[in-house]
């Protein structure tokens, strides 16, 4: 839709179609402020929008990121607490932010275009016109609370990461690679010694030198009325202050630069950690300039040529060999004015850190000889990067979106480089024609010749010790400092601050703005087919062309299930699903190996031999992706998924390489024995996750040994693959040969899989023969019988006693690497996705748990942890409370409860606004759960056959959720979210420092539970201590854990359901 606006100050700079997305840019510049608008017009039911400012800073005083959450306390015209986020969830809306080297930048998903528009202009006023009042900054920022503790929102992320490897290991390479006065060498985030003395007035000063309209840029992705967006935009664009005469400094661009080092640089940082037995490391270069497109493409197809694959030069001489010298190797970029160069190694024995940074280099300088160079490995990657990001820029526009962010920051005025960076694949096509003299003179000039700055991260128990001890001296201090007096006085504070921050919204400042009509949400259809064996009646497609072509296509009494989607698209994937159980459970341990099979050895039955590397370097040439891993969609952890991806043209090759794959793969002693040896190195560095390791301890209790949950946990198969190593050493590899070829002939059978082809499936010309080899060679003498969907394993049906019993009990593990709280306990709850009960829960849990809802307020609000949510899931059969990275874990469980119990005895009340807004919010993360085509087709397969609630569910959805009342609210709270917090009816799992185990089990035990402690280390085996009672007190006093900044929780609890999860915000 194009413009027609008169008078208007916004200049149309750049417009133009993408020729390889669907997706049409455009962009304008306001020449009377500077503001700018970047719109991505790409289909999906969903709007977001990006609003990005670049935010340069020297110090580490972290004004960005505290800036970034005051934001959201309120603008002068709606001077509220919150008041973004209760109208973003009546809106079908949500928000959130990032503070990030040279951006902050905020965002406004939005199911629609109607909601989006009201709150736009809101929005933008919080960002122009915050109120910035020193209560805000007391209680987002920084204080000290009545014991005598360190408290802040932003304050607890930062102590919950600045002790974590990465984060120290990152700050070393920033101070290292770039100079002190350099805006890329500080921390944005805030180091706590510098957030400690930030006064609201440096961050009203950064406030008013950043945040201009010259240097704001408003990206907008979706389907939007583009004449409305302008006069939204023009309207706001009246109301800001027009450019100076002298034009105002750009960050970064108009700064400094800083250029390479001169000289190779190796420094040595320390973690704190008990076991230190591997380190990481991370080699750093600054490349060309971001103008330089041809040259960073270049150079990210050099990294992937590197890291990318088991065959690549980095893995084939340190990680695919036997006493693996690391576990991973990982390369990315920083997207600055000149390019960040970064290869970060994890998994690495501490002895032999100076040995991977010394390979690593000797490794890169031996392609720098045009003889050595692998020419068409190099060519291949070059391909297969091309298509996963045509495929990438196909499913989300968020890559634009991220593009239109850096041109902003980084590109010209004129808005010219946006159709540069976007518009075409210019870059591929001219490094298709490179020579292996081009590519080597690329290495030598930007990896060899450049000089790199090289970390060594080192963990290390002393520091850990000294930390601890630091911690309790500090509080120590702070409470002889204050005294009780002084303490009392800084609860006064911190009490009139909350007051004045929390004050009410009125509900007519939420109600003026009306409500959208979902009904005006374009929803994404796609459709689906059936053939084969699949005899279930849903809303399949039925006598058009394509369906007579699969009828035709299909082979009488072919014994195999297919479901197909369809829809535009220039890729298909494949997810071959398969049921665990079908598998003696014992067997399940070695999921971890089997789920390499992709790059195991194959002998075909004529006796072709084919070794892994080649393998793996044919795949590649065929195929996108391709994985073995557990659930479909994220979801549905019982069940085993193979899945590849791949240009619809290979169809056939596809299922040709699932059939070799599958059938043909060979169990080889050597390959083994490295996978292995990288899973048990691999364990360090998971039991350094805190969140990790209390879901480990949840798996292993509430699931009994047939399930893949505890048959894959990392601690629960621990002793079995050290075993497994010692047996080989022993010479008794055929024992561990014989179980995976079992393991292998159990679960690739024809009645266990279930074929779901995915994208343009209408293209396909033999969509169902083309399996018939793949089937003939699955063929046994059993009798064919597929299992029916209802009889697909669910993780409820494998609970332990304890799991089943769900009473009493209380798990605390300790790692020493973590410095936040964990926790979550359990409750069951109905296993029916269509049980009336699941709708209250789900709407009980938005309601409650939504950003500045009860929850919020009472837990995040006041500094007790960074999150705290209610979640169901229905797989598992139980709801779920948890906190996230806690700061006071004990006040924000007892918060939680007395939250809960307040509107379960009627002191609160389920107002109807609020309720309202609750099921807006729903409306929002249905809609973002299906925003693209191959979102809307898996959750299609997900409600019509795993979850069989049927194809309108969605729609039966909404209307049971409006039918609901305040009195169903109550009900559920009290069935079922009161006994989340009563010993009698729960399990509760945490992950704690050591030095707050015992008075956190104390705690417990006044709860009504029996608490047991597991202590977590990687050299020992792991201690169990069980108390039923108070006895004995800790030597060591408490300290205070810390909230950290994240988008979202573990992915350990990825199946839980999308549509009532509340997300950890960032801001």
């Amino acid at each position: 839709m194009v413009s027609t606006i008169s008078q208007s100050h916004f200049v149309k700079q750049t417009s133009f179609s993408v020729e390889y997305a669907p997706a049409h840019i455009t962009k304008w510049r306001s020449e009377r402020t500077g503001l700018q608008v970047t719109y991505i017009d790409q289909p999906s039911p969903v709007v977001n929008g990006y609003f990005a400012v670049a935010t340069e800073i020297s110090d580490n005083s972290g004004c960005p990121h505290t800036l970034e959450h005051l934001i959201f306390m309120g603008s002068k015209k709606f001077p509220y607490k919150g008041l973004l986020d209760n109208l973003g969830n009546r809106f079908f809306s949500s928000t959130n932010a990032w503070t990030a080297v040279d951006q902050t930048v905020y965002t406004l998903t939005t199911a629609g275009w109607e909601g989006f528009k009201t709150l736009l202009p809101i929005y933008l006023d919080h960002l122009f016109n915050p109120t910035l009042t020193d209560e805000a900054c007391l209680t987002e920022v920084y204080h000290i609370d009545g014991s005598g503790k360190e408290k802040g929102v932003v304050f607890s992320e930062m102590q919950g990461i600045e002790s974590q490897s990465w984060f120290i290991s990152f700050l070393k390479m920033q101070q290292t690679l770039y100079a002190k006065d350099s805006g890329y060498s500080s921390e944005t985030g805030g180091l706590m010694s510098e957030l400690r003395h930030l006064t609201n007035d440096q961050i009203k000063e950064f406030h008013k030198s950043m945040y201009r309209p010259d240097n704001l840029c408003v990206v907008i992705t979706g389907s939007v009325d583009e004449s409305e967006l302008l006069r939204i935009m023009e309207d706001f664009d009246n109301e800001l202050s027009p450019l100076p005469s002298v034009p105002n400094k750009r960050p970064f661009v108009d700064s400094k630069h800083d250029f390479p080092l001169t000289e190779t640089i190796i420094n040595e940082v320390e973690f704190p950690d008990k076991d230190e037995s591997m380190g990481e490391l991370l080699i750093a270069w600054i490349g060309p300039t971001a103008d330089e497109t041809v040259l960073n493409v270049a150079l990210d197809m050099v990294g992937s040529f590197f890291t990318d694959s088991a065959i690549s030069l980095f893995n084939k001489h340190l990680v695919e060999i036997e006493n693996p010298m690391a576990t991973e190797i990982d390369y990315s970029t920083d997207d600055y004015i000149r390019t960040g160069l970064n290869f970060t190694v994890s998994g690495i024995p501490t002895d032999r850190l100076y040995e991977v940074d010394l390979k690593i280099k000797e490794l890169i300088k031996t392609q720098t000889d045009p003889k050595t160079l692998d020419l068409d490995y190099l060519k291949q990657i070059l391909n297969q990067q091309k298509l996963k990001f045509i495929f990438t820029t196909e499913k989300s526009p968020s890559t634009f979106s991220n593009i239109a962010i850096s041109e902003f920051i980084y590109g010209k005025t004129d808005g010219s480089d946006l159709s540069k960076w976007c518009k075409d694949l210019r870059e591929y096509e001219i490094l298709e024609g490179w020579t292996a003299d081009q590519w080597c003179t690329l290495i030598k000039t930007y990896f060899v010749e450049n000089k790199s700055a090289t970390i060594l991260g080192r963990p290390s128990a002393r520091l850990n010790t000294l930390q601890k001890r630091e911690n309790k001296e500090l509080l120590k201090s702070i409470r002889e400092k204050y005294g009780k007096d002084g303490l009392k006085e800084l609860t006064d504070n911190l009490e009139k601050a909350q007051e004045i921050n929390d004050t009410p919204i009125p509900d007519s400042i939420l109600t003026q703005f009306g409500k959208p009509d979902p009904s005006k949400i374009s929803f994404i259809e796609t459709n689906s087919y059936k053939s084969g064996s699949n005899n279930i009646e849903t809303d399949y497609i039925k006598e058009n062309s394509f369906d007579k072509l699969l009828k035709k296509d299909c082979p009488e009494n072919f014994p195999m299930f297919f479901h197909l989607e369809d829809f535009k698209s220039q890729f298909t994937t494949i997810n071959l699903v398969m049921s665990s159980t079908k598998a003696d459970p014992a067997l399940l341990r070695y999921m971890s190996i089997l789920e390499e099979i992709f790059s195991f050895p194959i002998k075909l039955p004529s006796g072709e031999y084919i070794p892994y590397e080649e393998v793996i370097s044919k795949i590649n040439d065929d195929l996108i992706e391709y994985q073995l891993d557990n659930g479909f969609d994220s979801q549905f952890l019982e069940l085993i998924n193979v899945k590849v991806k791949f240009e619809t043209k290979n169809y056939n090759k596809a299922i040709e390489w699932l059939l070799y794959v599958l059938k043909y793969s060979v169990i080889e002693q050597s390959r083994i024995k490295i996978i292995i040896e990288k899973i048990i190195n691999s364990l360090p560095d998971k039991k350094r996750n805190g969140e990790l390791m209390m879901y480990s301890s949840q798996y292993r209790t509430l699931f009994n040994d047939s399930t893949l949950r505890k048959a894959q946990d990392c601690l629960n198969t621990e002793e079995f693959y050290k075993d497994l190593l010692q047996k080989i050493n022993d010479g008794s590899f055929h024992e561990i040969e014989q179980d995976l070829n079992n393991l292998k002939n159990q679960l690739f059978n024809l009645n266990n899989f279930k074929i779901f082809v995915v994208g343009n499936s209408s293209s396909l010309s033999t969509p169902i023969s083309s399996w018939t080899e793949f089937a003939n060679d699955f063929k046994d003498n059993n009798k064919y019988v597929l299992e029916p969907f209802e009889k697909m394993p669910r993780s409820f049906q494998f609970k332990s006693d304890i799991g089943v019993k769900c009473s009493e009990d209380a798990f605390i593990v300790t790692t020493p690497a973590t410095e936040s709280t964990h926790l979550i306990s359990s409750t069951p709850i109905p296993t029916d996705y269509l049980d009336k009960d699941i709708f209250k829960i789900a709407l009980a849990s938005e309601f409650l748990t939504a950003v500045e809802g009860p929850f919020w307020r009472g837990i995040r609000g006041v500094g007790l942890a960074y999150g705290a949510s209610i979640r169901r899931n229905i797989e598992t059969g139980y709801l779920n409370f948890s906190i996230y990275r806690g700061a006071d874990a004990e006040q924000a469980w007892l918060t939680g409860k007395k939250i809960i119990d307040d509107y379960s005895n009627g002191t609160l009340k389920f107002d109807t606004v609020s309720i309202e807004n609750a099921v807006a919010a729903i409306v929002n993360e249905l809609a973002n759960g299906e925003s693209n085509n191959y979102d809307s087709a898996n959750c299609k397969i997900s409600d019509n056959l795993f979850k069989g609630r049927g194809p309108n569910y969605g729609t039966l959805f909404l209307k049971e959720l409006n039918m609901l009342t305040a009195d169903d609210l109550v009900y559920t709270t009290k069935k079922y979210f009161q006994p989340l917090f009563d010993a009698k009816h729960s399990v509760l799992f945490t992950c704690l420092p050591p030095a707050k185990a015992e008075s956190f089990q104390k705690f417990l035990v006044d709860q009504g539970y029996k608490a047991t402690i597991e202590e977590i280390n990687a050299d020992i085996e792991h201690d169990c201590e069980s108390c039923n009672s108070d006895e004995g007190e800790s030597d060591e006093e408490s300290e205070e854990e810390s909230g950290e900044e994240s988008g979202e929780e573990s992915d350990e609890e990825s199946d839980e359901e999308s549509d009532d999860d509340a997300m950890v915000a960032d801001k």
